[in-house]
């Protein structure tokens, strides 16, 4: 009995030992119990004016920024801005909240009220917000220093100046502009995190965006001067280069084949007029179609993009395909008819030509043997008698002589006509042939697009190359 008594009260003794022992313990490794950490938090506010900045009336405030920038999304053309997922880090030191707490305190954003932070802003944003699902996104640690590290998500609309000169093959740069709304650069300074990447990371997904490469990131360190003295300010630039993939699928595709498809025309017989102008007209306006809905979705520049030359390019060449249609019928409703009316005046004064080459000779034209013999008769007539040795006789010699020769006239000399050449050649005055002009122009206008083609991404390719 007395036996079992003794073991129990040794395992009562050593339980409680053991118990104490664990706990100071657990005290130790954190340092503080739960409710000497509310008293040291409470101690930390004791005094402490959220209202002035660390050092206040000495040396300027440094606030160390990095990004973590989880995805950027909307570059809109049309509005000409971008919007930004990100983590914002600022890390500053405030001699007014150094403790004796071995580590670090994690406190949430519950202290974010009572104590001072940087009135950091966006100056190119047009709006900005922080995350508050499923609470306000915000974290804040104090190290044992002084050290205050504030953490916040937030998404930013920031205003992105666009130059679409070269779109769509062109490369963007958009900026994020950091400073203090308050404090100058003789009471805050800004800088950036001390990195490889200069604080500025991002995730691998991000780079590469549905229609944009994320293909460089410079972060520069500034000093702007407004009215009321120079600030510190940090600058993000992010580069971004357009995929053009779709523009060449959408646009620049469908563009070529209805020039390629208007060629039709120069093969259909210039009697099927109604053909001729559908394929012409179709072609005409669905290449102003295009161009209107790209313009629709694009802003109203005061310079012509890459694009644009393109579509105005297509645009010429259906065009011409439905002048040169026009020119083929002025040549055979116009030229040739005004052509061969010519001809047949040509001929009909060339015929009354040949029936007055011989006609009978006149009394201007007798001889004087003849009109001598006239007025004999004439005398004898007239003495009611004949002459001695003369009969009277009505009996006149005809004599057929050619006509004088008539100058300055239209039709005395007949042009001599140009041979023709292999290349059709023709001169005004000619009948012209329409069908020859569309044997060249089914040569001539694929040869000059190819020309055309070759030229334009031969030029707007080496302005890439010189932009990056």
């Amino acid at each position: 009995m007395w036996n079992d008594y003794m073991v129990s009260t040794a395992f009562v003794f050593i339980a409680s030992f053991l118990w104490q022992t664990s706990e100071g313990a657990s005290t130790t490794k954190m340092g503080l119990s739960e409710g000497n950490m509310s008293a040291l938090l409470n101690s930390l506010l004791v005094n402490y004016d959220n209202r002035l900045r660390p050092n206040f009336g000495g040396k300027h405030v440094v606030v160390t920024v990095g990004f973590w920038i989880l995805s950027i999304d909307e570059i809109n053309v049309m509005d000409m801005d971008y919007r930004m997922d990100f983590f914002l880090r600022q890390l500053w030191h405030d001699p007014r909240l150094k403790h004796s707490f071995n580590g670090t305190l994690a406190l949430g954003n519950y202290m974010m009220d009572k104590i001072w932070v940087p009135d950091t802003y966006f100056e190119n944003s047009k709006s900005s917000s922080f995350h508050k699902v499923t609470t306000v996104n915000k974290m804040l640690t104090i190290t044992s220093n002084g050290d205050v590290h504030y953490n916040s998500r937030i998404t930013a609309t920031a205003s992105c100046p666009m130059d679409l000169r070269m779109f769509p093959i062109d490369i963007q740069e958009c900026g994020l502009n950091i400073e203090s709304y308050g404090y100058n650069a003789d009471e805050m300074v800004y800088k950036w995190e001390d990195r490889i990447d200069n604080g500025i990371a991002v995730n691998k997904k991000t780079r590469d965006m549905p229609q944009y490469n994320l293909t460089k990131i410079t972060a520069k360190r500034i000093f702007t001067m407004y009215f009321s003295g120079n600030w510190s300010r940090l600058s993000a630039h992010f580069q971004f280069q357009r995929r053009s993939g779709y523009f060449f699928i959408h646009i620049y595709g469908p563009c070529a084949l209805i020039v390629i498809i208007s060629w039709i025309s120069f093969c259909i017989p210039p009697e099927s007029t109604a053909a001729r102008i559908a394929l012409g007209i179709t072609s005409v306006l669905t290449i102003t179609t295009i161009l209107n809905m790209l313009n629709n979705s694009m802003p109203k520049v005061a310079y012509v993009k890459a694009i644009d030359w393109y579509l105005i390019g297509c645009f010429l060449f259906v065009f011409g395909v439905l002048f040169e249609y026009t020119l083929v019928l002025y040549i055979d409703n116009v030229h040739n008819r005004r052509h061969r009316r010519r001809m047949k005046k040509r001929k009909k004064i060339d015929d009354t030509d040949e029936l007055d080459e011989y006609r009978p000779l006149t009394e201007d034209f007798q001889t004087p043997s003849t009109r001598n013999r006239s007025h004999q008769n004439g005398h004898c007539h007239q003495n009611g008698g004949l002459p001695n040795g003369f009969q009277s006789s009505n009996q006149y010699s005809t004599v057929y002589v050619k006509p004088r020769q008539r100058k300055d006239t239209e039709f005395e000399k007949k042009p001599n006509k140009p041979k023709r050449s292999f290349l059709c050649r023709i001169t005004c005055r000619d009948l012209i042939n329409s069908e020859c002009l569309d044997s060249y122009s089914r040569v001539l206008f694929p040869l000059s697009f190819a020309v055309f083609n070759a030229v334009y991404w031969l030029v707007f390719m080496q302005f890439i190359v010189v932009e990056v």
